[in-house]
């Protein structure tokens, strides 16, 4: 069972924002706990291609985009295609869901260490546009704005409701 743990409330600003960072992860990872493959890949209405599944290969690609180019910039997508812009989503199996949660498991540490590499106001991008706090902050917006999408879509799965 996957763990969540607030980070403590007396916390410089870089332990706020690696815990809260790491709560939100591990968070869409309860809202995939106990589910089979094929419940991880039930889409949420028609037309919509969301998935729980859909949401952790989507948290995977931000991952990438926002942790791992810091130190690559070549970095591209994973799952989103030329040929498939929505990948992450449209293409989600069910018999790939063990091996996608542990791509984005891997994908999380990968941005955790490439992180705690850098200072704070370490600045990236073109003409160094955006600083590791930004980056911090941009992955927990998008974090925090599909964990809502991840709690309708688990209560529809299976009823289960919850933080």
């Amino acid at each position: 069972m996957t763990e969540r743990t607030e980070p403590d409330g007396l916390s410089d600003e870089r332990g706020l924002l690696e815990g809260w960072l790491d709560y939100y992860r591990e968070t869409l990872l309860v809202k995939c706990e106990g589910l089979s493959g094929e419940q991880l890949v039930a889409r949420s209405c028609e037309p919509s291609t969301m998935s729980l599944l859909g949401l952790v290969r989507h948290m995977t690609e931000m991952e990438r985009v926002y942790g791992h180019r810091l130190a690559d910039r070549s970095i591209g997508f994973l799952y989103c295609t030329d040929e498939n812009e929505e990948g992450d989503f449209e293409a989600a199996t069910a018999a790939g869901a063990a091996a996608d949660i542990e791509t984005f498991r891997e994908h999380c540490a990968r941005t955790r260490e490439i992180m705690a590499g850098h200072q704070l106001g370490d600045t990236f991008g073109k003409k160094s546009s955006h600083s590791l706090r930004w980056f911090y902050q941009y992955l927990m917006k998008e974090y925090a704005r599909h964990l809502g999408h991840a709690d309708l879509l688990r209560e529809r799965v299976d009823g289960a409701t919850g933080e």
